[in-house]
């Protein structure tokens, strides 16, 4: 089986390998590799990921028919731009009954392109930015998608799951388990297992409904915030339960946890972008770059600028 790989200047290499080293292993004894990758970018030649190192690409327009899988997986900056010598190979692949995935803000070309048949699963740094552009398209909370022939990710370390899990469906369970174990791999974890991580995780799993429906507000209002009777008016609780649900469910009381949202928002930014402090500080809330660079030493244990510099030399 053939799989294809687009990918974009600024890509993710680790999340890309992540889930293409999964595919590489597969081994059920034939003289023929199970899977052969390809990959291809808008021109050919050589494209540069996000960590530095650049990979070798062919023309998309070069690609023989027939794909078995493809994988999108494009800049760091999510860009919303869905080519169209590579929309015309999305839609083929889409007509033979190849599946068509997402990575990370991959998830971004297929929505725009049209090509997305159910719910995407977005990076929660994405999320109400992807919700802002495609508003008609539902989101799921968990790692990845699983059902049609169009599937997304969230990334990072999820791709390797999200690889495992087409391999199960393609060459049975054995096959993803000797494969897990050939990588080194943990448990794989379901599609449907949520995004967890930042500062503002909660400490207990099944949130009530309408303390998600609190959280999802703040997500949608990170840069002015929402007061306590604002949510309360949002949920249908009074203040003083969403105080309590807060304090139970997270540790925190509703102002702190917004601060935690927002802070999260704003490393998201920070490690993965390319915009200047000041205007982080705005989008997040921080009323200036002096009180925003304390906030986030304070949490973080190293000013904005520095944790930018950390990340890009890791």
């Amino acid at each position: 089986m053939d799989v294809v790989v687009y990918v974009s200047p600024g890509f993710n290499l680790t999340a890309t390998l992540g889930f293409t080293d999964a595919f590489q292993a597969v081994d059920t004894g034939g003289d023929d590799p199970d899977y052969t990758i390809f990959f291809t970018s808008e021109s050919g030649g050589d494209v540069a990921s996000k960590q530095g190192p650049k990979v070798e690409t062919i023309d998309v327009d070069a690609l023989k028919s027939g794909s078995d899988i493809v994988v999108v997986s494009t800049a760091d900056v999510p860009n919303a731009a869905c080519g169209a010598p590579l929309a015309k190979h999305l839609r083929y692949w889409q007509r033979q009954d190849g599946l068509v995935l997402g990575l990370e803000s991959g998830a971004y070309v297929l929505a725009d392109g049209g090509f997305l048949e159910g719910s995407a699963a977005i990076h929660p740094s994405y999320a109400s930015d992807f919700a802002a552009r495609f508003p008609s398209v539902p989101r799921t909370d968990g790692l990845f998608t699983t059902a049609g022939a169009t599937r997304t990710c969230v990334g990072g370390a999820a791709a390797t799951d999200f690889a495992l899990s087409i391999i199960a469906e393609q060459k049975g369970a054995e096959i993803a388990r000797q494969v897990r174990d050939a990588l080194l791999a943990q448990e794989p974890r379901q599609g449907t297992q949520r995004v967890t991580g930042g500062a503002a995780s909660p400490l207990i799993e099944g949130l009530p409904p309408a303390l998600e429906t609190a959280i999802a507000r703040m997500r949608g209002s990170l840069d002015k915030a929402l007061s306590v009777p604002e949510l309360s008016a949002k949920t249908g609780m009074s203040q003083r339960q969403v105080e309590r649900l807060f304090k139970f469910y997270t540790g925190r009381s509703p102002n702190q946890y917004y601060r935690m949202l927002r802070l999260d928002r704003a490393r998201e930014m920070v490690t993965r972008g390319t915009k200047p402090m000041p205007e982080i500080a705005t989008a997040c809330g921080f009323q200036s770059s002096v009180h925003f660079s304390r906030a986030y030493k304070e949490q973080f244990g190293v000013p904005p600028m520095r944790d930018r510099v950390n990340s890009r030399l890791g």
